[in-house]
């Protein structure tokens, strides 16, 4: 990490009260490419640079306290402190800052102490680690184990003849009904039987025998998401979209990615949350495992439920692991395989009242 930025002014704290350093400070630092903010001895934002302000934040931070922005636990206040207090200089690793509401991001934070209007600040240096990637850290990322695929298989097979019953009954009832919209949901009915009946389908099959994947739109993909999820909460939750439209078209399985969607939708749903947030956005240079892709496409899953609870974080993507009694523990393995199967990966971040589940699929490698 590149501290230089930081001694502009971490010497002048020998002086007690050296007003040209201080009346310096906006100016030089505004002029820094580095997201930077100062912090009095309240330990409120006192000043943040250009940089912060417009490229990092979508609220006004001045004023507000160091805790608010710290996500799940309390090392940066006690960190501002001990610079406040004993004038040290320190680096920290990893940091989850929220500074944009409801995506909150892993920075590397270096603090040193600064003359601040004629007493001790801390001066504080962002640097964001690579999107998505940063957040692996919340959850060990593992495989299906092959018992699992071997259970999922058996459980396929014995899905197909109920899957076949349901379609028929739905193409009879769209028959004897004289309302469009109402007709429109057998539709949705008959199509969702037959999605479940090709990923039955796939199931069954080895692996080395899987469809040649093709183009599709992601929205697409999401709307079916969202349709089924809002029936689903009826009125509970809602579901909201913030989509980008200038994301190009993804070679895949849409069907297998409505799947994996479907379940992290439902997860958030299924936990309580009251607003289930679909979000899309392009990376650049992302970095999936060891490799950097040039533009990978991230889909974002985000609630306002209770969180991922502590003991289930390194074990939550593992086969049958569950918070709710009456939960199987597939959705996410499931969910992860087919990131994988399309390149990608899945990670999350999670706190109380704010969780985000984010699945990156390469685009151009």
């Amino acid at each position: 990490m590149n501290v230089r930025p930081l001694r502009v002014l971490a010497n002048a704290v020998d002086d007690p009260a050296p007003p040209r350093a201080a009346a310096a400070a906006p100016e030089l630092l505004d002029l820094l490419s580095t997201p930077l903010a100062i912090v009095d001895a309240q330990r409120r934002v006192a000043w943040t640079n250009a940089v912060l302000a417009e490229t990092w934040c979508e609220r006004r931070l001045a004023g507000s306290r160091i805790e608010d922005l710290a996500i799940g636990d309390d090392a940066l206040p006690a960190l501002v402190q001990r610079v406040l207090v004993q004038r040290e200089r320190i680096v920290a690793r990893r940091l989850l800052l929220e500074f944009r509401r409801e995506h909150p991001r892993r920075f590397d934070v270096a603090l040193a102490p600064v003359a601040w209007q004629g007493e001790v600040a801390a001066l504080l240096e962002f640097h964001a680690l690579s999107e998505h990637d940063q957040d692996l850290g919340e959850g060990v990322v593992q495989a299906p184990e092959p018992a699992a695929q071997q259970m999922a298989r058996a459980l396929a097979h014995e899905i197909k003849n109920p899957l076949a019953g349901l379609h028929g009954a739905a193409q009879l009832l769209e028959r004897e009904l004289p309302n469009k919209a109402l007709r429109e949901y057998t539709t949705v009915i008959r199509a969702e039987a037959d999605r479940i009946r090709r990923l039955v389908d796939r199931l069954l099959q080895k692996p080395d025998v899987a469809h040649a994947g093709q183009a599709f739109n992601v929205h697409e993909v999401l709307e079916r998401v969202r349709t089924l999820i809002e029936a689903e909460a009826a009125g509970r939750a809602g579901v909201v979209r913030d989509y980008d439209p200038s994301l190009p078209d993804i070679d895949g399985h849409p069907d297998r990615l409505t799947q994996a969607l479907l379940n992290l939708a439902r997860n958030a749903l299924q936990s309580g949350a009251r607003t289930v947030r679909l979000r899309t956005r392009a990376e650049r240079r992302a970095r999936i495992g060891e490799h950097v892709c040039k533009l990978a496409l991230r889909i974002d899953v985000c609630d306002d439920g209770p969180g991922v609870p502590e003991a289930l974080r390194e074990s939550l993507f593992l086969p049958f692991v569950t918070g709710r009694d009456e939960g199987t523990g597939l959705g996410l393995p499931v969910a992860l395989a087919i990131a994988r199967e399309h390149g990608g990966t899945l990670a999350f971040v999670s706190r109380p009242g704010s969780t985000t589940f984010s699945l990156l699929i390469p685009v151009q490698p």
